[in-house]
């Protein structure tokens, strides 16, 4: 058990209704998106839906978006869905209907589904592809990779100070490696980057991706 999983058990017996426990979720959602860094600086602002309807003057009421966030550079919006289910639970096309009906139409650029578990059906599967506003998963998985301490999250607390996990620190032969190649591309746009099974390979390859685009950007 991890802290994450701890933490979603004790949100599930502590909601006594399936709408406060899908509540509790939506709240840790919006904490997560606020705060873990990549997210925090994607976007400069985090709603619920009816906070973010009510600046908007529009109806408050649920119509399948629970969240909504507006990115930073661009100032668009994201429409946000949180499916809080057992983890064997496998998501119907019946459970994210609403939300691509809500999500379908301006001002969305992008959509998110949140879920705690990894199993979609087939139909769910298709429902995502060639989607005119693009779809992004988030699962279980990611919420557990978080630089946030999942241990120090309060249930109770509407308003609380997130605590990330130390970041990790390049050792000294990746350091060589992020220089080798960041060099490299100053002559060259393309190349590989070898290192011996248990050296870090992926983490000196965000590293380099950081250098060479900036945090937070693609490449």
């Amino acid at each position: 058990m991890t802290a994450l999983t701890n933490l979603l058990d004790s949100l599930r017996q502590a909601a006594p209704t399936e709408r406060d426990k899908g509540t509790r979720f939506e709240e840790l959602t919006l904490f997560y998106l606020r705060n873990e860094p990549s997210y925090r600086e994607l976007y400069a602002q985090v709603w619920s839906y009816g906070d973010w309807a009510a600046e908007q003057g529009l109806d408050q009421r649920d119509v399948g978006i629970d969240l909504v966030a507006q990115t930073a550079a661009t100032g668009e919006f994201h429409a946000i869905q949180c499916k809080f289910y057992a983890a064997d639970y496998k998501l119907q096309k019946s459970d994210i209907d609403s939300f691509f009906t809500a999500s379908g139409q301006k001002p969305f650029v992008q959509r998110i589904i949140v879920s705690t578990t990894q199993h979609w059906s087939e139909h769910a599967e298709k429902a995502l592809l060639n989607q005119q506003t693009p779809v992004l998963k988030l699962e279980l998985f990611d919420l557990e990779k978080s630089q946030i301490d999942w241990s120090s999250y309060q249930l109770a607390q509407a308003q609380q100070v997130p605590i990330l996990k130390p970041q990790k620190v390049l050792r000294e032969h990746q350091q060589s490696a992020v220089k080798k190649v960041v060099n490299g591309f100053k002559t060259v746009d393309r190349g590989k980057l070898i290192m011996a099974c248990g050296t870090g390979k992926t983490f000196t390859s965000l590293k380099i991706a950081e250098q060479v685009a900036g945090s937070g950007k693609l490449v």
